[in-house]
């Protein structure tokens, strides 16, 4: 049995998704329709507005309570840190500052590594600028943070030897439904993409 474990915020949660309930649950469609004799199960465990500090918060507990019920060969992909560089008002009232980000990320893949190793990393996506600035009443997301982070993503992923799937500029405006969050398009692109990383290493 292989069950891969999706660790990530609103847009790995299924946000915005009203066709098919987003790029996990089609993963987890796929998987059903074609690995069923091997076995692959995908467990979302995304939380809406999460961040790296909430997936390091519950990440150990939610692999042992799985893996409690029963035993199997992980794949642990997360998809976190779009919320990160969010500011409240004024650029430096950051959510999560770039230094803590990256010391979150690293707690985050040392925890993995003694789970599984076979590790996951997306990178992140663009936004539109012109609709969130703000996008909540006083919640800012700016493509120049969100390029900044997602080098730090690649650079731990490179560091540690984990795979890193690049969602830059796989989303176009088009297919952002508030300016941050994919529609279904833009979600089945994401399942494309990432779909075939993952039927390398089932």
């Amino acid at each position: 049995m292989v069950k891969i474990l999706v660790f990530g915020d609103s847009i790995a949660w299924g946000a915005f998704d009203l066709k098919r309930g987003g790029w996990v649950e089609r993963l987890k469609t796929f998987f059903l329709q074609n690995y069923s004799k091997k076995g692959v199960g995908v467990y979302n465990l995304a939380v809406s507005s999460n961040d790296t500090r909430g997936v390091l918060e519950f990440l150990e507990a939610d692999i042992n309570k799985i893996d409690k019920i029963e035993s199997a060969d992980y794949i642990l992909l997360f998809s976190i840190g779009s919320n990160d560089p969010r500011y409240i008002n004024e650029r430096n009232n950051v959510f999560v500052p770039q230094k803590e980000f990256e010391e979150n990320l690293q707690k985050i893949i040392n925890i993995a590594k003694k789970h599984s190793e076979k590790i996951i990393f997306t990178g992140l996506m663009k936004v539109n600028d012109n609709l969130t600035q703000p996008l909540k009443e006083n919640e800012f997301w700016e493509n120049k943070d969100i390029q900044n982070y997602n080098n730090i993503i690649e650079r731990k992923c490179k560091e540690n030897q984990i795979n890193f799937i690049p969602l830059f500029n796989l989303i176009n405006e088009t297919e952002l439904s508030d300016g941050l969050h994919p529609n279904s398009e833009g979600h089945e692109k994401i399942f494309n993409h990432i779909k075939d990383y993952l039927v390398r290493l089932v």
